[in-house]
C-alpha cells in the first residue's frame, strides 16, 4: 500500500515533498519507508528531499536505508551529489547486515543501467567526476558481493574506464570469475563472461584458458554462456592455440546425441577454425606482471 500510494501522488499535481519529509524525520517506521517510496516515485520531483535522503542511508533500519537509495537513484541527476555517500556505504560492513543486502540494492542504485528493472543507476552511463578513491573499492566490493545479479552491475563501469583506469582493478575481475557467486545462479555467469571479454580485450595471459573453463557445458546455462566464452577465446588469436584440445574434447561432449547443443557445436567448430588460422603474434600480459610494473 506504501508503494500504491506514492505513485498514486506522482499522478497527481502539487508540492508532497515539505509534508513527506516531515514523515521521513518522524518515528514511525511505516510511515518513514512510505515517504521514502513516495519521494521514489515523485523522481526528479523529489530533488529537494536529496540531503535528508542521505541522512537517511545511515540509519540503523536496512529496509530504510535501501529505500533512501532507491529513491536518490530514481531522482536522478539532481542526486549526484549522493554518489560519494552511496559507495562509501557499499564499502561500510552492517553488522546486522552479514550477507551484504544494504550493499546488494545500492549497486543497482549506482551502477545498474537501466534495462530489465525499473531503475537507473546514478553512474551507470557516466563516471565523470567520480572520485576513482571511492570508486575502485566499491567496485571491488561488489565484485565479492554474494549475489550474482548485484555483481552484474558493475558491468556498466568495465564500459566506461579506458586501460589504464580499470587497470588497478583487474585482480578482483579475475576473482570475480574464478570465484562464483553463491547466491543468484541465473544471473551469476553475466559478469564472469563480461570479466573474460575484458582480460581478452587487453589479452590478460590468465583469460585463455578461463574461456574454456567457465563453458562448463554440463552447468545451468551454458546455452547463452558458451558463445560469449568462445569469442573471447578467439580475441586472443593466435596466443589461444594451447586450448585447441581443450576445445576439441569440448566439441566431443557436445556433439553427443543427448546433449542437443547444434548450435554450440558449430560455434565451437567456429572458433577451433579461427584460432587454427590465426597468425597474429601480439604478446600477452599476465597479471602478475602489471601489477609489479605498478608498484
Amino acid at each position: 500500500m506504501r508503494e500504491r500510494s506514492g505513485q498514486e501522488l506522482a499522478k497527481r499535481q502539487g508540492d508532497f515533498v515539505p509534508r513527506l519529509l516531515t514523515l521521513l524525520d518522524g518515528k514511525d517506521p511505516g510511515a518513514r519507508l512510505g515517504a521514502c517510496q513516495a519521494l521514489e516515485a515523485l523522481g526528479k520531483r523529489a530533488a529537494p528531499a536529496v540531503p535528508a535522503l542521505r541522512q537517511t542511508l545511515w540509519g540503523d533500519d536496512l529496509w530504510l536505508r535501501i529505500k533512501s537509495a532507491d529513491a536518490l537513484s530514481n531522482i536522478g541527476d539532481a542526486a549526484q551529489s549522493a554518489v560519494p555517500d552511496l559507495l562509501k556505504v557499499i564499502t561500510t560492513p552492517g553488522a546486522n547486515d552479514p550477507r551484504g543486502m544494504v550493499q546488494r540494492y545500492v549497486a543497482f542504485s549506482l551502477f545498474y543501467p537501466g534495462t530489465i528493472l525499473n531503475e537507473r543507476g546514478l553512474i551507470s552511463h557516466s563516471l565523470a567526476g567520480v572520485d576513482r578513491r571511492l570508486l575502485y573499492p566499491a567496485v571491488e566490493a561488489v565484485l565479492q558481493n554474494q549475489d550474482g545479479r548485484a555483481r552484474g552491475t558493475i558491468g556498466t563501469v568495465y564500459d566506461q574506464l579506458t586501460f589504464d583506469e580499470v587497470r588497478p582493478l583487474l585482480p578482483a575481475v579475475y576473482r570475480a570469475i574464478v570465484e562464483p557467486p553463491p547466491s543468484g545462479e541465473m544471473f551469476a555467469d553475466g559478469i564472469r563472461v563480461r570479466g573474460l571479454e575484458l582480460l581478452a580485450k587487453y589479452r590478460i595471459a590468465e583469460g585463455v584458458p578461463l574461456c574454456v573453463t567457465l563453458c562448463d557445458p554440463g552447468r545451468w546455462g551454458a546455452a547463452k554462456r558458451i558463445g560469449p566464452c568462445l569469442k573471447a577465446l578467439e580475441t586472443y588469436g593466435a596466443a589461444a592455440k594451447s586450448q585447441l584440445p581443450e576445445l576439441h574434447q569440448l566439441e566431443a561432449m557436445l556433439a553427443k546425441p543427448k546433449v542437443n547443443a547444434a548450435e554450440q557445436v558449430g560455434a565451437v567448430q567456429h572458433a577451433i577454425a579461427s584460432i587454427e588460422a590465426a597468425t597474429d603474434t601480439t604478446p600477452l600480459q599476465s597479471l602478475d606482471r602489471l601489477a609489479r610494473s605498478t608498484k
